[in-house]
């Protein structure tokens, strides 16, 4: 039989596939896509076949090429799923990552194995040929004493106790009269993927956490029914973005599932938080009356389950759920699709809103983007429909300015907001005080020389915490201790600049000594069990005044206040963020949302120092549009998506002058062009201020560019190869989305 050879994509850093020999045992069952398990140094890795042939690639010597061990079976599907495993190859393309990192996403189970824990088992064809006197002399003592035990023999001892066993285990495989398995030991060394998932038939928590307006949902109108209809029975992937506020969400949301479950077609609902997902599967079981699929990140199992084998129809998660092994897809819907959650901090930097779209380009499904403030890459995407809920049926309160340039300086609460309180609370209505920053101040500041105690890891400012008495990082949590005297004048003088809850806090309970106040931010939701008292509190509305951060929309939709204050409306705008006006206006249209109709008496008011910034302009007006034309004028100035893509690239090490050094040759490669390429703009290289790893040194280059991902790759690759030593680590991330 002419010589087998399959190309194999393994688990780890590595770019490219490795190519076996397929044993003759296999040659009848191997095929691409399936999961195989293949010597790797020292170790056995579980692997994915991409590519068979007869024909090995001229450099590479026929007596260098290891063999396949076996097919993996483990008790699940043996080989990925063609569509599932055609789109971990395009990620790999668009997001210039290796394709073994990216095929964990649609295999959690993929594992590096330690030889040493892995056991040859027989098999059913091995017992057969001891009974019938079919094995040769040579292999039965080995294949006898491994059939005598069930679990089998750990392959390092089977290989340590003679001379020559390996030849005999090689035959006996080959045979496929033995089977190299991953051991049952739970302390078998398995590289774990980040966040693996499970699929419970049933969500046995409580009913419902939170509200269940399924008797207050506004009407589905009939031009979305019928638009939906048409796109499901479309032959292509249709895109649509949803503008609009939650509660015409979630009523367009369960029609669209009933449509595409009466057409037999599954449906994928996807959310930034696994607390949001949870409650949306909750609502949407008692909306449609289907049983609906929370697919959770779980610390049991890395596997997919679906009960009882049946594929669920109705799959509700996080981004890692935009991978759920489901058949006929005919609806994607992407809820609150700006979330910055959806897009995966660890390789393979994928986004869940743009693999959504690579989905179902093969599923030939509609994709639904929601949001109450779609993001600039959505509005503007030349490929989506915009479907608007009329502003006539949209309650909004009434919403009034304050200039804070009028008010004494270093004013927390105008006189305005502080007679508003009064009033809300004497006609008993409820209050939240809303402010993005947490502790008591942003920073301290010596008031003599102008000294900032900043981290020395992330090289930016301590953020103050006064009840603590500490300074800490906001990014890598690093505390220190509050200084006496500044250490560069010696002085006592450092006062904190920029409030935070904790100070907000402190103000509200010295001005309404009698109201019952909480905190809602990352450091009250820090322990589990005062952070469920908060949240049922807050749920029922138990507090007079709720002072809160972005922590209040990471959950489901919360009760409508009588008033609701911004303090420091402009606070996100100072951020070195492209996106820091979107980020702000998002989070200002949030907060506003939650304040009563103003038929109800609902006011919102917003303070800040920039009235006529267009965040704070298109929120005043309810105009969205004043925002996002004024905003993407100034995208398309200053060339930053979505009117280009964007890469943030790193080069990190323990030699500063080598990072550095291989960071400005990486600029200089990419700023190369041949005359049909497109010139990218390059910025930098520059040394990394903030999440640097710890005990490296790393630079930074940011380019931009409308077609990007081959281009880096190519360049990826050539830097890799001029620093094969290991000491230079390349990192891409491409369209980069920064944590506010």
């Amino acid at each position: 039989m002419e010589a087998l050879y399959a190309d194999v994509i393994v688990p780890r850093h590595i770019a490219k596939a490795f190519t076996y020999r397929v044993p003759v045992t296999l040659a009848q069952t191997i095929a691409i896509g399936r999961r195989v398990l293949v010597p790797f140094g020292r170790s056995v890795l579980e692997g994915v076949v991409i590519s068979l042939n007869n024909h090995l690639e001229t450099e590479i010597k026929p007596a260098s090429i290891k063999e396949i061990l076996s097919l993996d079976h483990d008790g699940q599907a043996s080989t990925l799923p063609p569509a599932l495993f055609e789109l971990s190859r395009k990620i790999a393309d668009y997001y210039v990552a290796p394709w073994g990192q990216c095929l964990r996403l649609i295999l959690p189970t993929i594992a590096t194995r330690k030889t040493a824990r892995a056991r040859y088992v027989a098999t059913a064809d091995g017992r057969a040929a001891l009974e019938a006197g079919l094995c040769p002399d040579y292999l039965k003592p080995i294949l006898d004493r491994i059939a005598r035990r069930t679990p089998g023999i750990l392959s390092s001892t089977l290989q340590l106790t003679r001379q020559g066993n390996a030849v005999r285990i090689d035959a006996l495989v080959n045979k496929s009269w033995i089977a190299l398995m991953p051991s049952n030991n739970t302390n078998v060394e398995l590289h774990k993927p980040r966040r693996r998932l499970a699929l419970d038939e049933y969500d046995r928590r409580t009913p419902v956490d939170g509200i269940l307006p399924t008797e207050t949902l506004p009407e589905v109108d009939l031009s979305w029914k019928t638009h939906v209809t048409h796109c499901l029975h479309s032959d292509h992937m249709r895109k649509l973005v949803l503008h609009a506020p939650w509660e015409h969400r979630l009523s367009r949301l369960a029609d669209a599932i009933q449509q595409a479950h009466s057409m037999k077609r599954s449906t994928i609902v996807l959310a930034g938080e696994i607390a949001r997902a949870s409650w949306l599967k909750q609502v949407l079981s008692s909306l449609t009356g289907f049983q609906i699929t929370l697919a959770r990140p779980s610390s049991e199992s890395g596997q997919w389950q679906p009960s009882q084998g049946q594929i669920p129809s109705v799959v509700v998660g996080t981004r890692s759920a935009i991978f759920s092994p489901l058949k006929s897809i005919g609806l994607i819907w992407v809820e609150g699709e700006e979330d910055s959650a959806l897009k995966e901090p660890q390789e393979p930097r994928y986004h869940a809103r743009d693999v959504a779209t690579l989905r179902a380009e093969s599923e030939r499904a509609l994709v639904v983007l929601a949001s109450a403030h779609p993001s600039l890459e959505s509005r503007f995407d030349p490929e989506v429909e915009i479907h608007h809920v009329p502003q006539e049926v949209v309650l909004r309160p009434t919403i009034e300015l304050v200039d804070l340039r009028n008010e004494p300086a270093g004013t927390l609460f105008s006189h305005k907001l502080i007679r508003a309180m009064h009033e809300a609370l004497q006609n008993h209505a409820k209050i939240l005080l809303f402010l993005n920053r947490k502790g008591y101040a942003r920073t301290l500041v010596c008031r003599d020389c102008g000294w900032i105690p900043r981290c020395d890891s992330c090289s930016v400012p301590f953020t103050y915490y006064r009840e603590a008495g500490r300074m800490i990082c906001r990014y890598c949590g690093k505390a220190d201790r509050l200084p006496d005297l500044c250490p560069l004048c010696r002085t006592p003088r450092m006062s904190p600049v920029g409030d935070g809850t904790e100070r907000v806090e402190a103000e509200v309970r010295r001005l309404f000594r009698q109201a019952k106040i909480a905190r809602l931010d990352g450091d009250t939701l820090l322990h589990s069990a005062s952070a469920q008292t908060l949240w049922e509190g807050t749920r029922s509305s138990a507090w007079d005044v709720l002072i809160g951060t972005q922590a209040l929309f990471h959950r489901e939709p919360l009760p409508r206040y009588g008033l609701v204050g911004i303090l420091q409306a402009d606070s996100g705008l100072h951020v070195s963020d492209f996106r820091a006006a979107e980020r702000t206006y998002h989070l200002l249209v949030d907060a506003a949302n939650l304040g009563c109709p103003a038929s109800t008496g609902g006011r919102v008011i917003v303070q800040t120092r920039l009235p006529t910034h267009h965040a704070v302009q298109a929120l005043i007006s309810g105009n969205p549009n004043h925002f996002y034309n004024e905003e993407f004028a100034a995208r398309r100035l200053l060339r930053y998506p979505p009117v280009c893509h964007l890469a943030d690239l790193s080069v990190t090490g323990k030699d500063l002058r080598i990072v550095e050094e291989a960071a400005k040759r990486w600029g200089a490669d990419l700023e190369q062009n041949d005359r049909d390429q497109e010139p990218l703009i390059v910025l930098g290289p520059v040394p990394a201020i903030r999440r640097r790893p710890k005990g490296r040194q790393q630079y930074r280059i940011l380019v931009k560019g409308t077609a990007l991902s081959r281009r880096i790759h190519d360049s990826v690759r050539k830097m890799e190869r001029e620093y094969r030593n290991g000491q230079i680590k390349f990192v891409v991330d491409m369209d980069p989305i920064e944590n506010g």
